[in-house]
């Protein structure tokens, strides 16, 4: 038997699949070019075009782990394909281990399903990494699925400190104000609302939750404010959005 058909044998043997195709450095420079344009194509909003070049740059080189985490993305959050997602985030961490953005995205996805002890694990395996840039998210989504499973006190300690390390953390602040709103404490829920509507002064979904917090304590100027505010920053896909800001502040 020939050293390459030995190798194939070996490789069967192994994988019960023949030898798998390695791909050669230009695939490996094609599925990079593939990943780069998706990602251009994506900060433009064009969903539809960076899924088909990262399906490409997949085609290219199906080890590239940040493919595999960007099709995940927007298949958990453009497309709401969440199994499909899932299988991508995993291969992501098959192929890198020390992959904690997409260990982290696996851990969103687990929060979305409303799997949180296994959404908590994979938050905590990602903020052991020391190099992890965006910890933050991590210890902020961490706090989130402590509040669902009720946790409220280790909830709001772990979203102040997600927002004390990132202070423009907008989903922090968001969260922090649902928490303190749904636990009764409406006046720290506005300062929280507001603080969001600060970092994230073009999101018309701070303004409204502001303004719906401000109404709730009778501050009518703030609120009315607010659901102006929410009305002229709704973008326009956010008709149903600017509609309800514009029926509240109608109300006031």
């Amino acid at each position: 038997m020939s050293r390459i058909t030995s190798s194939c044998f070996l490789a069967f043997a192994l994988a019960s699949a023949g030898c798998a195709h390695v791909p050669t450095e230009k695939e490996r420079q094609s599925s990079e070019i593939h990943y780069d344009l998706g990602i251009q194509a994506q900060q433009h909003g064009h969903v539809q075009d960076a899924l088909q070049e990262y399906q490409k740059a997949l085609e290219q080189n199906p080890g590239n782990p940040e493919a595999h985490n960007a099709v995940g993305v927007l298949l958990h959050l453009s497309f709401r394909r969440l199994d499909e997602a899932s299988s991508h985030y995993e291969k992501a961490l098959e192929l890198r281990p020390s992959f904690s953005d997409a260990r982290t995205n696996l851990g969103n996805l687990r929060l979305d399903q409303g799997r949180y002890d296994e959404a908590i694990k994979l938050y905590e395996e990602s903020l052991n990494d020391m190099q992890y840039r965006h910890g933050y998210s991590a210890q902020g989504n961490l706090g989130w699925a402590l509040y669902k499973k009720g946790d409220t006190a280790n909830a709001l300690q772990n979203i102040k400190s997600a927002v004390t390390t990132n202070p423009d953390f907008c989903l922090g602040y968001k969260n922090l104000g649902i928490i303190y709103d749904e636990t009764g404490k409406t006046e720290e829920a506005c300062r929280q609302f507001g603080n969001y509507r600060e970092k994230c002064p073009d999101v018309a979904d701070a303004y409204r939750r502001e303004g719906v917090c401000q109404a709730k304590l009778g501050r009518v100027e703030e609120a009315k404010k607010a659901f102006a505010g929410c009305e002229a920053k709704a973008q326009p896909n956010e008709q149903v959005l600017k509609d309800d800001c514009r029926s509240l502040l109608d109300h006031l």
